[in-house]
């Protein structure tokens, strides 16, 4: 039985011989996504990807070409049994390139904000659910393998954004030799702290603190801010976006 449901499964596989560019209304983008594109249906099988109406899938075509088409039903189904969850999309075909269009700030600055996190979901939420409070777009980058991409990879993908802020929590511990061990983030966080540092500049990176967690202490100019239970990081937030010229509405912080 096992055998014969994984070669049912293996078959749904082979058929996703196409591969796309989810291109989401909110400004994320999810590439390389093997799919299979049939008239005005197109299949994924990736459920940890948010597809809704209005949404656009873009396809490579073998000689070059691009085909857009508009999502008019996501058509999300739960797996059952051999068939794997995901995407049976109902879409239409777009005469032009009509990518998500996003409301810039008045200022120009791109509104995309991308949010470097460990494995503290709630962290992570409340403060996605807070950049949207004060109208900018949200982006993560979630830990599930896509496309066989290395982190670096997913990072260039899903990276051209205006700032980003990096969550510090305390999902793992290490000390140096002969001292004991304290909370610290995840590696990739301190990574992709520097990557973006390097990228936007240190004007356009903050750091979200949460607990005793350490931040490392060799660079200099770094702004760190109390992740606190009282919620005043998120005026500091909105403080230090309007310093690096985004025009803020101080009151969508409270």
């Amino acid at each position: 039985m096992c055998q014969t449901n994984q070669g049912v499964d293996m078959s749904f596989k082979d058929m996703l011989n196409d591969r796309v560019r989810v291109m989401r209304s909110s400004g994320e983008e999810h590439a390389d996504i093997p799919a299979s594109v049939q008239k005005n249906k197109i299949f994924i099988q990736q459920p940890d990807i948010l597809i809704e109406v209005g949404d656009f899938i873009e396809r490579k075509m073998p000689n070059g070409g691009i085909e857009l088409y508009e999502v008019v039903d996501p058509g999300f189904h739960e797996g059952l049994g051999s068939i794997p969850a995901g995407y049976q999309m109902v879409v239409k075909k777009s005469d032009g390139k009509k990518e998500p269009q996003l409301v810039a700030s008045q200022s120009g600055n791109n509104p995309k904000v991308f949010i470097v996190h460990g494995h503290d979901d709630l962290a992570k939420l409340t403060l996605a659910r807070f950049i949207e409070q004060i109208g900018l777009n949200p982006i993560i980058l979630h830990e599930q393998a896509s496309s066989s991409k290395t982190i670096i990879e997913k990072i260039e993908s899903y990276g051209d954004v205006g700032y980003a802020i990096v969550l510090y929590t305390p999902c793992d511990v290490g000390s140096k030799a002969g001292e004991e061990n304290k909370p610290r983030a995840r590696q990739n966080v301190v990574f992709e702290h520097g990557y973006f540092i390097g990228r936007l500049g240190r004007s356009k990176v903050t750091a979200l603190v949460k607990g005793g967690v350490e931040t490392p202490n060799d660079i200099s100019g770094v702004v760190y801010i109390d992740l606190d239970e009282r919620g005043a990081w998120k005026m500091d937030i909105a403080k230090e976006l309007q310093h690096a010229g985004y025009e803020v509405d101080l009151s969508r912080a409270l």
